[in-house]
């Protein structure tokens, strides 16, 4: 063999021998997800939904109404079964209800007789999430603090039920369950039932002891961003 075989071969062998040792390590590193939602890394979401909405209220019949919301998530690493993160949701939305005997709404000189009721508002919700779940179907629970910043009782024909149309700004709470399904790596396609506790008894126009509260359904699309992830 000569200089330039043997010169060669030693490449060779310590190039193999690298190659191997760095092989054997990277294995080390290889860690198996449970699920499709865990991750190696932080990573955030975007989430935009529309759905409808029904209230517990001092009318006898509740109405669809409808809601639009759209947030961004954070949800910490994670090697589990379950996934934490934490998110910022903002909402619009409406809620609708009927009797037929009608109610006596209002304050004032507005105070009158009403058979509908139509209440647009806007909140703001921080809240803490846990995502479970395997493969492509993930389900996941929420609790948030819902901040009312704004809303306006009004009769169905848009005629104010209050005095000072614009009521107080207040805080309540909320529970939610939902299913993600991905639909693609970075994707998924969502629907969830959320519950508002009542924390006031003017969405309505009626004021007795009864505080009201409301349930939505939503459905729409997430976007999963920088999600480092390596299955084995």
């Amino acid at each position: 063999m000569n200089k330039g075989h043997k010169k060669f071969s030693i490449f060779l062998t310590v190039t193999i021998f690298f190659v191997t040792i760095h092989n054997l390590m990277s294995q080390e590193n290889i860690i198996e997800l449970r699920s499709k939602y865990n991750s190696l890394d932080k990573f955030w979401v975007g989430t935009f939904e529309v759905g409808l909405s029904m209230p517990f209220s001092d009318f006898q019949t509740p109405s669809v109404g409808y809601i639009g919301k759209a947030g961004l998530e954070y949800y910490f690493p994670s090697q589990s079964f379950l996934t934490f993160g934490l998110r910022l949701h903002g909402s619009y939305g409406e809620l609708k209800g009927e009797s037929n005997t009608g109610r006596l709404s209002g304050d004032g000189t507005l105070r009158r007789l009403v058979k509908t009721f139509n209440t647009p508002f806007v909140l703001l919700e921080p809240s803490f999430t846990i995502a479970l779940g395997k493969g492509r179907f993930i389900p996941y629970l929420a609790v948030g603090a819902d901040y009312f910043l704004a809303f306006i009782p009004l009769e169905n024909n848009s005629y104010s039920l209050f005095t000072n149309s614009k009521r107080s700004p207040f805080l309540t709470f909320s529970g939610e369950f939902g299913i993600r399904t991905f639909i693609h790596k970075d994707f998924s396609y969502n629907i969830s039932v959320k519950y508002f506790k009542g924390a006031i008894d003017e969405f309505d126009g009626f004021v007795s002891r009864k505080n009201d509260s409301f349930i939505t359904i939503t459905t729409g699309i997430s976007m999963h961003l920088f999600r480092k992830e390596r299955i084995r």
